[in-house]
């Protein structure tokens, strides 16, 4: 809407979007306003998120709904799609682009650090495969544009890169994290823990750079999040925006059931829906200080998420907001990857993830949580070995669950004490075979 409201109006209050029921050029007619405008102070109605989304697709915006313009409604209809759909159906098509290329620039990161082409193909899929990335790929929402960066700045914290190559790739770096929170106002802390990682993980290059050369990174980072604040200012008289008018989405009490439901949660938790994600600690640990300074930018965009009152991130499918986080968990496992017992167990777990997602794509509405305490997906499969879906806990209904949930967080918390206590008795047992026979 914001799009269509600055390509045929050339500006950003959309009450006569809204009144013309413009949502039919490019999704379905009947488009109602709900939270996703409010009016500014000077009485507008403005776009309540942040515009970042909109610009970048902008270009794209018109050529789709020119495209969709000369379709033949005849023909559209018997695929069950109309001229508005097909534009949006367009434009899905370069959100996929944009995130089958944060898996390329994954997988030359994880290549650069010594993983063979094979290892590196097998985690990059495994991971964007997944469920919860897989069913966000396509969706108009921030998430796909936080994984491309962070895909970056992987690639630029663990890639074999000239020095010569190195300044280059950090100012454009240091632009696109500048302008990552006008996708969305929660990037504000990630965006800023995400180059203290990159910068410490390339110490030497970071070292050999002018003065010059710093400062104006830092500028270009800096100016546009000021811009931002002063645009807030102006259009809401507040700096976050149109979403804080009322109260900041963000509390305690959200904190208490996100923290433990954004990974157990019956139907938005990410190992529900991943399984293999449920092994990256014991990754993790097994890397030592390699990566210890990047659980900083992963701690950020895990507090905001989770503290946020919509942890599920609203009607969306699930580990929306923890999408941006799959390039930096794919770096982190191939130092276990090297273990064959880490293999073993990430190909166990990816069995019943093949299954999720296998059934998932055949009901693909159930890929959608409802809100209401059901995993459709996941009942269907436990009935299959006489089990219940309610063995979950379900804090987005039940918030009473969350003893089942520490339970179940705890029991995953074990499995990679165990995993990680076997491959670090291994890997000391490798060291010393290696030292001996040196």
């Amino acid at each position: 809407m914001v799009c269509q409201s600055l390509w045929a109006d050339g500006d950003l209050d959309l009450r006569n979007n809204y009144a013309s029921d413009d949502g039919a050029r490019f999704g379905a007619a009947g488009l109602e306003v709900g939270l996703h405008a409010r009016e500014n102070r000077r009485g507008e109605l403005f776009p309540a998120h942040d515009i970042g989304v909109s610009l970048v697709l902008m270009p794209l915006y018109v050529l789709a709904t020119e495209v969709s313009s000369v379709s033949s409604q005849n023909i559209l209809s018997r695929f069950r799609m109309t001229r508005g759909l097909f534009a949006y159906s367009l434009l899905s098509l370069c959100i996929i682009a944009l995130v089958v290329t944060a898996a390329t620039i994954t997988r030359a990161a994880l290549i650069a650090q010594g993983t063979t082409r094979t290892a590196s193909s097998t985690i990059v899929i495994a991971l964007w495969l997944s469920p919860p990335l897989l069913s966000n790929s396509f969706l108009v929402f921030p998430e796909p544009f936080a994984l491309f960066v962070t895909a970056f700045a992987v690639y630029i914290a663990f890639g074999d890169n000239a020095t010569s190559n190195f300044r280059d790739q950090m100012l454009i770096l240091a632009i696109a994290l500048g302008f990552l929170p006008w996708f969305h106002r929660k990037y504000v802390i990630y965006a800023a823990m995400l180059p203290i990682a990159v910068l410490w993980s390339r110490r030497p290059e970071i070292a050999s750079l002018s003065t010059r050369d710093r400062l104006f990174a830092a500028a270009v980072y800096l100016v546009p999040q000021i811009g931002l604040v002063i645009w807030s200012w102006y259009q809401w008289g507040n700096p976050g925006g149109g979403l804080l008018l009322d109260a900041t989405p963000f509390s305690w009490d959200a904190f208490g059931h996100g923290s433990l439901g954004l990974f157990v949660d019956r139907e938005n938790g990410l190992f529900v829906w991943a399984p293999v994600y449920a092994l990256i600690p014991a990754a993790w640990a097994l890397g030592g200080r390699k990566y210890l300074v990047w659980l900083l930018p992963v701690g950020a965009l895990y507090f905001m998420s989770a503290a946020h009152s919509g942890w599920w991130g609203g009607f969306s499918p699930a580990g929306r907001y923890l999408v941006p986080l799959s390039p930096i968990a794919a770096c982190v496992a191939t130092i276990a990857w090297r273990r064959r017992l880490f293999r073993y167990a990430c190909v166990v777990l990816l069995i019943p993830q093949i299954f999720i997602s296998a059934d998932g794509w055949q009901h693909t509405r159930s890929l959608w949580p409802q809100g209401d305490g059901h995993n459709r997906i996941l009942s269907d499969l436990l009935a299959w070995i006489g089990a219940g879906e309610t063995m979950l806990p379900s804090l987005r209904v039940e918030p009473e669950s969350s003893g089942r949930a520490a339970l179940w967080v705890g029991a995953f918390a074990l499995i990679n004490f165990l995993v990680w206590m076997r491959l670090r008795r291994r890997h000391g047992e490798g060291r010393h075979i290696t030292a001996t026979a040196e």
